[in-house]
């Protein structure tokens, strides 16, 4: 047996710790709409609601309005679920050369379409 065979020919799977940020950051997201913060569309339609739009279309609008936000919460615990499944499905360590490895880019930018 050479020392080229006992060599760790493994390298950390990078695609798996991206994972588990997107993890956290969709967590806290998540965490932020239960605690108080609300809905999205709350910041518009609270105001609305309270005296800042009167007229007859504006209860059924309002109502419509905060319709379309239902089921935020469970979208974030859905997200997390997925993500955590996947996660699961990577091994810490990948071959040499993997995609998810040393070749995972660890820099994002936004790239321009035009």
């Amino acid at each position: 047996m050479t020392p080229e065979d006992t060599e760790d020919k493994t390298e950390p799977n990078l695609f798996r710790n991206t994972l588990q940020s997107a993890k956290t950051t969709v967590t806290t997201c998540g965490n932020n709409v239960y605690s108080g913060y609300g809905s999205p569309l709350d910041a518009i339609a609270n105001p609305l609601a309270n005296g800042g739009w009167v007229c007859t279309e504006a209860d059924s609008w309002i109502a419509e309005l905060k319709e379309q936000c239902t089921g935020i919460p469970e979208a974030f615990d859905d997200a997390v679920s997925t993500i955590q499944a996947r996660i699961g499905s990577e091994p810490d360590k990948v071959p040499e050369n993997d995609w998810r490895g040393n070749n995972w880019p660890r820099q994002w930018r936004m790239q321009s379409m035009y």
